[in-house]
């Protein structure tokens, strides 16, 4: 947007000191944290959300999650939601094929 402003300025050297001057004001990007990296990697999953999507994968149900993970099923179950939702899944079966395929499990395929 700004380069396209920048074009509507008649005189070459407005039109540089402008560019500059804007570019300046932006803020700068900030480098993404290496758990916010990973997350964009596994399709926004939080390291929670990864972990039940794993136990999915293993056949694991959710009272076996919860117990696992030491939490309440309800829990679970709002895991598995924001799984389904942030990956556009509709079924546990795609979230164990999708954990298996991101290597997220040890169990063989």
């Amino acid at each position: 947007m700004i380069e396209e402003l920048a074009v509507s300025i008649p005189e070459e050297s407005l039109q540089t000191s402008f560019l500059s001057t804007a570019m300046t004001m932006l803020p700068r990007p900030r480098p993404l944290t290496p758990r916010r990296v990973t997350r964009q990697a596994f399709g926004g999953l939080t390291e929670r959300e990864r972990e039940v999507a794993a136990l999915i994968a293993e056949g694991q149900s959710n009272r076996a999650i919860a117990d696992l993970l030491v939490v309440g099923t309800r829990t679970v179950e709002a895991h598995v939601s924001n799984i389904l939702s942030k990956l556009g899944f509709t079924s546990r079966a795609q979230i164990a094929v999708w954990a298996r395929e991101k290597g997220l499990t040890h169990t063989p395929e």
